[in-house]
């Protein structure tokens, strides 16, 4: 068996399309505060384009598994892609909350059928080899996605239309169309997911990786909205230097996918997400008890390496327990998702409100916590790469 994945052009142009979502979703948060200037309402009226492509997102994971069964894998994968765009046109087009919040919807629900579509795509195309393919995939995904804050601010900086940044999403699309347009994905339907009409219900083993996958999603969802809010409050960061600091914790997840697709081909992958666990959870004890910029701020960028394997793996291993239905397991992966961006974010809010954000923090270890012991009692047998 060979140590090495092979990138032909069906990978590259699965990296490419979940890249396109990668660049939107990270495009996405920063443009919320300015979307709210422009529009001349709250904060909080602006978030509720968040919700909405919560909301989308959920919607997806109820429905995605359906549509696997009626449309090939490719026509889904093209077609949620062109939703995609038509979203973010109208989310930058809505001059009311009301258009962005239907725009940030449309983008939400198609969004997470290329998530799901690509990683499915890519674990049945790499199979011994999926946790590996899945995690370079979310790495460059994340890497491209860098890209947009820093076009959002360097085009407010020089007084521009920040939207025009986040509608290069556009032509970046029909690029990936037109270069890929001879490239075909299998036609693999979910027909062995059907029974009687109805979807056949997963194994108790999946449902046991969707738990874990659940809490690691949760705890990414929580740092990515409230660490800034953390450091600002606690180390003493400006509010602008504290947004910026995120950057690092990307930065971080990018290293870590990149470099851990490696280690996804000769470690198991209960081994890895132990380990990436508790890396999480040291770093995350370092910026809870830093009072200074310099040791939080490492606290950051290890946080983003300790979590950036936990969504390809656990999502690896929900695939794997599925029993032959990706498709179907990604639907549901989805709704996990969902739940943890429209719910976590919003518990250590709630939390926040009462007890202060340094102490509401404490959700983070709680969910690793929870996460670790899942992985421990009920680890799920992956196939690795040994020759």
């Amino acid at each position: 068996m060979s140590r090495h994945i092979t990138r032909d052009s069906v990978t590259w142009m699965l990296y490419l399309q979940l890249s396109a979502f990668g660049f939107f979703l990270y495009g996405f948060g920063p443009s919320v505060p300015l979307l709210a200037r422009d529009l001349g309402v709250s904060d909080a009226q602006a978030s509720l384009s968040g919700t909405a492509l919560a909301v989308g997102m959920l919607l997806a994971g109820i429905g995605g598994a359906r549509l696997s069964r009626r449309l090939t894998r490719g026509t889904l994968q093209w077609l949620a892609l062109s939703l995609l765009g038509a979203g973010a046109a109208v989310y930058c087009a809505g001059r009311g909350v009301e258009v962005a919040c239907a725009g940030a919807l449309i983008a939400g629900f198609a969004g997470t059928v290329v998530i799901n579509t690509t990683t499915a795509a890519l674990a049945e195309h790499h199979g011994e080899h999926a946790a590996s393919a899945i995690s370079e995939a979310n790495g460059i995904s994340v890497a491209i996605g860098l890209a947009a804050p820093a076009l959002l601010g360097g085009l407010r900086l020089l007084g521009l239309d920040w939207r025009w940044g986040l509608l290069l999403l556009l032509p970046f699309i029909a690029v990936i169309r037109f270069a890929f347009r001879r490239v075909r994905l299998r036609d693999t339907r979910d027909t062995t997911a059907v029974s009687a009409g109805r979807l056949s219900p997963l194994p108790r083993d999946y449902w046991r990786a969707w738990a874990v996958l659940l809490a690691c999603a949760t705890v990414e969802m929580c740092m990515s909205f409230w660490a800034s809010e953390e450091l600002r409050s606690h180390t003493g960061l400006a509010a602008g230097t504290a947004t910026m600091a995120i950057t690092l914790m990307l930065f971080g997840m990018v290293v870590g996918r990149l470099g851990g697709a490696r280690l996804a081909r000769a470690v198991p992958a209960s081994t890895l997400l132990l380990a990436s666990l508790s890396l999480n959870a040291v770093a995350f004890t370092l910026l809870w008890l830093s009072t200074g910029p310099a040791l939080a701020l490492t606290g950051i960028v290890l946080c983003g390496l300790g979590m950036a394997l936990q969504f390809p793996l656990t999502v690896t291993s929900a695939v794997h327990a599925s029993a032959g239905r990706p498709d179907q397991a990604m639907a549901r992966v989805s709704v996990g998702e969902s739940l943890a961006t429209g719910l976590g974010p919003l518990a250590l809010g709630l939390l926040s409100g009462a007890i202060g954000i340094h102490r509401a923090f404490l959700l983070v270890p709680l969910l690793l916590t929870i996460a670790g012991l899942g992985v421990a009692v009920h680890r799920t047998a992956e196939p690795v790469a040994n020759s």
